[in-house]
């Protein structure tokens, strides 16, 4: 029976590994470096890497939102490169648990009205 469960265990991580997720990265440049940081993201084509689904330069306290796609092996490698750019002050991601598109939340909210 132990051997029985290594193997559903096995298979259960191999399957997690595989599922894609998605991925909200903050970053924090640091102060005047949104130009340079620009400049490394097109050189390294980040812009047409199929892992981010986009980019945004926005307001507030962090300075741009990096949303990834893939599985969680290729989105920590993303990651890791964007943090050891000398132009990033700091990150912080959140990484979805769940996923739902928006026909689906809409047909949700719609039943329950």
């Amino acid at each position: 029976m132990k051997n029985n469960n290594k193997a559903i265990n096995a298979e259960i991580l191999m399957n997690l590994k595989a599922d894609k997720t998605r991925a909200y990265v903050l970053i924090e440049l640091h102060p005047g470096k949104e130009k340079e940081f620009c400049d490394m993201v097109v050189s390294k084509g980040l812009l047409v890497d199929s892992k981010v689904q986009r980019t945004d330069f926005v307001h507030g306290h962090f300075d741009f939102v990096l949303v990834l796609y893939g599985v969680m092996e290729d989105i920590d490698a993303r990651i890791i490169e964007m943090r050891k750019s000398p132009f990033v002050r700091k990150t912080e991601t959140l990484i979805c648990f769940e996923m739902f598109d928006w026909e689906d939340v809409r047909d949700q909210v719609s039943e329950q009205s």
